[in-house]
């Protein structure tokens, strides 16, 4: 039952406190909270509806308390050493994307994973988001044809991200926390993928372009070819004052356009010779929720997550392709 489940949240910054939200509105009541920063922890534990979650700075100290599942909220480049602890602790985890910043050390996650039966869940909000699952049933409905290429950025300003946050100590901004446009917006990379199939030649570019202080790429762009022959033009960025999130997608009997921001979905087929307008009703925290309850029912029925750690594995050996072909920065 989820009303008897205990779960640890590990990190409790912006996405953290989300989740935590998320999972009391569900009916989890038992919590430990962890996180090195004593006042983060005092202002999540005031959100939560039921008894006082205990809290601790130790990570150790947390997995000691016995949970049954935990939400590893942290920065990237701590994802695979807390997540091999939790596996062979036998705690179900659900991990924050991307799965690490590197390659190194996912296999042995993975396999402790499998060994101790853990059900691992990779956190990409956009496989719930309305409009992408629209957008998909639209791509396996084969409505649109043989479907040749596709058009898909976005972007937003990093010092607006979390307006109460000082971005330059996040981990967006900083190499040693695993950040770069390319890995914290790897949702992109993941949908290319869940769309199209898997990436068979990358090329791309990456630079830091503004002012903005960081030691990390701040605009990223790419074309891939994907293994069904498909073309993808992708972009991806910390500098558009207005944030963006589109994409194009164009087949031989149609083509999609759509808005994942304001939910706009507008379809063309030949065959009508014109557009249909859909408004597709959507509300961001709903995709994290939806998210949220998927987890606890793997949890609770023993099932496979639709997204687990290898798809987060390809996931990320995609990404951090796009970032090694795209160092290509003026001397």
């Amino acid at each position: 039952m989820i009303s008897d489940m205990k779960v640890l949240i590990i990190g409790c910054g912006s996405i953290g406190r989300r989740h935590l939200r998320n999972l009391n509105s569900l009916g989890v009541r038992d919590f430990i909270l962890c996180d090195t920063d004593m006042r983060r922890l005092e202002e999540a534990a005031a959100g939560v509806t039921g008894p006082r979650p205990r809290l601790t700075t130790d990570f150790k100290e947390a997995l000691s308390a016995g949970p049954h599942a935990a939400v590893v909220a942290t920065p990237s480049s701590m994802h695979l050493s807390m997540g091999l602890e939790l596996a062979k602790s036998g705690v179900h985890m659900l991990m924050e994307k991307p799965l690490s910043h590197t390659l190194a050390g996912v296999e042995e996650l993975i396999r402790a994973v499998e060994d101790r039966g853990v059900i691992a869940m990779m956190a990409m909000c956009y496989r719930f988001h309305p409009v992408m699952l629209h957008v998909k049933n639209l791509l396996d409905s084969s409505i649109l044809g043989k479907v040749y290429h596709a058009n898909y950025y976005g972007g937003h300003y990093l010092p607006d991200w979390h307006p109460d946050a000082d971005y330059r100590r996040e981990y967006a901004a900083r190499r040693d926390l695993g950040g770069g446009v390319i890995l914290t917006s790897i949702h992109s990379l993941d949908n290319i993928r869940w769309f199209f199939g898997e990436p068979e030649t990358v090329e791309a570019f990456t630079d830091r372009v503004s002012g903005l202080e960081m030691d990390v790429e701040d605009i990223a762009t790419g074309i891939f070819r994907m293994e069904s022959g498909i073309y993808v033009n992708w972009a991806s960025d910390f500098l558009q004052r207005a944030n963006q999130h589109r994409m194009v997608i164009a087949g031989e009997r149609g083509t999609v356009r759509c808005d994942f921001l304001d939910g706009t979905l507008e379809t063309y087929l030949a065959e009508t010779k014109g557009w249909t307008i859909v408004k597709v009703p959507f509300e961001v925290n709903g995709m994290y929720v939806a998210e949220m309850r998927h987890f606890l029912e793997c949890v609770v029925k023993k099932s496979g997550a639709v997204l687990n750690l290898s798809d987060g594995y390809r996931t990320l050996k995609f990404a951090l392709k796009v970032k090694g072909s795209g160092d290509k920065r003026r001397g």
